[in-house]
């Protein structure tokens, strides 16, 4: 329903208006409503097959390669996220996930790999919850840096799956130094 009535509500001054809208929200509601349920089904199938992965019996440092993916899940897929995810974020967590599903297969067979780009992503995660420790993880800037922080571990991690442009490490952390400075 957020998503149908989102953009126009300021124009409604008048009877007509409002039921123009109303209308108009009653026959998108049904087809955003299947929409929505579809990306849902494929965001959990993609969960369901992520977490068998993450239960690998790995341990010492190799294992920590696997807790990071457990903690981006878990931030990712929680209760509630379907509703507070915003629907351009939403609609790439299929692509997220399955950059998960081939970083689980990789960090296997490569592990310290793995752990050393896990590790260029460390102080953006650290940023975040820093964040969202001052109760700034809501804000428009730390929204959009995060959702920029799953994109760079989809082009650090899965490249081949294709990342929005114009995102790196260096860029991100030139970000985070100017939010902490604002």
């Amino acid at each position: 329903m957020n998503a149908v009535l989102a953009d126009g509500l300021a124009g409604i001054r008048d009877p007509a208006a409002f039921a123009q809208r109303r209308d108009d929200a009653g026959k998108r509601l049904f087809g955003e409503a299947m929409e929505r349920l579809g990306l849902a089904e494929s965001i959990l199938s993609a969960v369901a097959e992520l977490k068998p992965l993450l239960e690998a019996p790995l341990m010492g440092w190799a294992r920590g390669n696997l807790d990071d993916m457990e903690r981006q899940l878990a931030a990712l897929v929680h209760p509630g996220f379907l509703r507070q995810t915003p629907a351009a974020a939403l609609a790439q967590f299929p692509r997220y996930l399955k950059a998960m599903i081939l970083r689980t297969e990789r960090a296997k067979r490569d592990p310290s790999r793995d752990q050393a780009r896990m590790l260029e992503i460390k102080p953006f995660v650290d940023a975040l919850d820093d964040a969202a420790a001052q109760g700034l993880q809501g804000r428009p800037q730390w929204q959009e840096l995060r959702w920029d922080l799953e994109e760079l571990r989809v082009s650090m991690f899965a490249q081949e799956l294709g990342a929005k442009s114009g995102i790196s490490a260096k860029k991100l952390a030139q970000r985070v130094s100017a939010l902490r400075a604002a």
